[in-house]
């Protein structure tokens, strides 16, 4: 196995999983579809053909001070989530080219446990309020296109997300947001082999559409991801890890009772990759964790990501 493969299974043990971990809160409930942590490693790397699953872990824990709309509801003293999100995802690269580059196929399906207690002063919440449970997520189909040069690589990509996890307009343990919408980015990795460094990155656009049970558009939303790392140890990185988060538009739709409700927050943390093989099968482990900070008008805590990839 080349070490082009390497790095790509790196990234995609990294989480190519998006919406299973709510780690970009803003917008409607605090939550944005496109889960941030997703990127590190090996992130503008393109897979050479071949079908490849990863198996994800994440647990995120945070807080937000003030108003927020859940399901419809105002909690207008503060919320705490803890979130448990598992998932799988699916790729397959043909052989076949396409604009020079290397075409990617893949679907995500994410199950969840979430745990929310709030505290509200007036309406149907007075007082502290909890609830629990588990539920399926909401499914992400992905396209991305990559190409190669050198020791730079990049990749674009675009990704939907369907409303199809558990959701009720109302104060619940929703595993899904019934928000459709579609992000779209590129990604990049620049590798100095002499010095075993690697710099990356990937920025990308969330485009939200209406929750039709509420009424309620989410504004549009950026986020930047970014790893640097050292590779100590033969098929070991070790890095600094990070995200950026940034609301674009305001919310809008009667549901918005709040106003625009724009967000922003940004993360920094550390980051592990190895590689190895079991039974003449690579098998990439990821483990990272985020610390978040400067949180506006949105939850603000931590999370851990261990992630699994092989590839078939």
């Amino acid at each position: 196995m080349g070490q082009r493969q390497l790095i790509f299974l790196s990234v995609l043990a990294g989480g190519l999983l998006c919406a299973e971990i709510p780690a970009a809160r803003a917008a409607e409930t605090g939550f944005s579809t496109y889960g941030l942590g997703g990127n590190a490693f090996g992130a503008g790397v393109t897979p050479p053909p071949g079908t490849y699953v990863t198996a994800v872990a994440g647990y995120y824990a945070g807080n937000i001070e003030g108003n927020v709309t859940i399901g419809g509801i105002v909690v207008d003293i503060g919320m705490k989530v803890n979130f448990l999100s598992m998932g799988l995802n699916g790729l397959y690269v043909p052989e076949r080219k396409f604009l020079g580059g290397s075409l990617g196929i893949s679907a995500t399906v994410p199950v969840g446990v979430i745990d929310l207690d709030a505290q509200a002063s007036v309406g149907p919440l007075t007082g502290q309020r909890s609830v629990d449970g588990p539920g399926l997520g909401d499914i992400v189909p992905k396209l991305q296109l990559g190409w190669q040069h050198g020791s730079f690589a990049h990749t674009a990509y675009v990704q939907a997300v369907a409303p199809t996890g558990r959701y009720t307009p109302a104060f619940a343990p929703n595993i899904g947001l019934n928000r459709p919408s579609i992000d779209t980015g590129w990604a990049f990795t620049w590798m100095d082999n002499t010095r075993k460094l690697q710099v990356n990155g990937a920025l990308g656009v969330t485009f939200n559409f209406e929750n039709d049970e509420t009424n309620y558009k989410s504004g549009d939303e950026f986020h930047f991801e970014w790893a640097i790392g050292h590779e100590f140890a033969p098929g070991a990185v070790l890095g600094f890890v990070g995200y950026d988060y940034r609301q674009l538009t305001g919310d809008s739709g009667s549901g918005a009772v709040l106003g625009s409700f724009k967000g922003s927050v940004d993360a920094v943390g550390m980051g592990l990759s190895y590689t190895t093989l079991v039974r003449g099968m690579p098998l990439i482990l990821n483990a990272r964790h985020y610390q978040e900070f400067g949180a506006e008008r949105r939850f603000e805590g931590s999370m851990s990501i261990l992630t699994a990839t092989t590839r078939f």
